[in-house]
């Protein structure tokens, strides 16, 4: 049985520039979601704090977000709580699209939904910010199609190459990315930025290319 194909994007150079120069990427010892051990984290939580820098991210994640609504026919963005809420707010602003999130789990009030709107029936793209392994995204998937949605895609800023993909690829979900965690550590070993042994591990992390 062939393997499905689904065309590559090329990354987003503009955003990796972006993502460095507010110091989003910690060089260390780091423990992820997935629980795995990293020398490398990439906290897109700080972009908030730099509104022009955010703004222009945004944008940027819209072009993307928009260009496989467009290919996809995806009419709903849908952001994983809580890293893609607002990027996918945001997309969906800049868009005039109809967004929502998704929940870890049902809240215990009120109606105790996990996405936060009605999408039975609704074609979707989930927004997120990073992806590791793919477990938030896959859970997040499986909880829209629970509510009726027919997930059509998944986009985040940052892949860092662990998983996702192949993860997501299993469900059926094409995943693509503004960036992935290699681009952004050869932009930065390529300008001298952050400790050279603690960039060689961290691209250990994510291979060759």
């Amino acid at each position: 049985m062939r393997r499905r194909r689904w065309p590559c994007v090329p990354v987003d150079r503009g955003i990796v520039e972006l993502i460095v120069s507010i110091g989003a990427v910690k060089l260390g010892e780091f423990t992820l979601a997935s629980g795995a051990r990293s020398s490398v984290y990439v906290d897109l939580r700080e972009f908030p704090m730099h509104p022009r820098e955010f703004r222009e991210a945004v944008r940027r994640m819209a072009s993307r977000a928009g260009e496989l609504m467009g290919s996809t026919g995806a009419e709903v963005i849908a952001g994983v709580a809580t890293g893609g809420i607002p990027w996918a707010i945001g997309a969906a602003l800049e868009l005039g699209v109809p967004a929502t999130y998704v929940r870890p789990e049902a809240k215990g009030h009120g109606t105790s939904r996990r996405v936060e709107a009605r999408v039975a029936g609704r074609r979707v793209l989930v927004v997120d910010d990073v992806a590791t392994t793919g477990g938030s995204l896959a859970a997040a998937i499986e909880a829209l199609r629970g509510a009726g949605a027919s997930v059509k895609a998944a986009l985040v800023v940052v892949d860092r190459l662990q998983g996702a993909r192949e993860r997501l690829a299993g469900l059926g979900v094409p995943l693509y990315s503004l960036a992935t965690l290699r681009d952004i550590l050869e932009y930065m070993a390529g300008r001298g930025l952050g400790d050279p042994y603690l960039l060689e591990r961290a691209l250990a992390e994510v291979g060759a290319r």
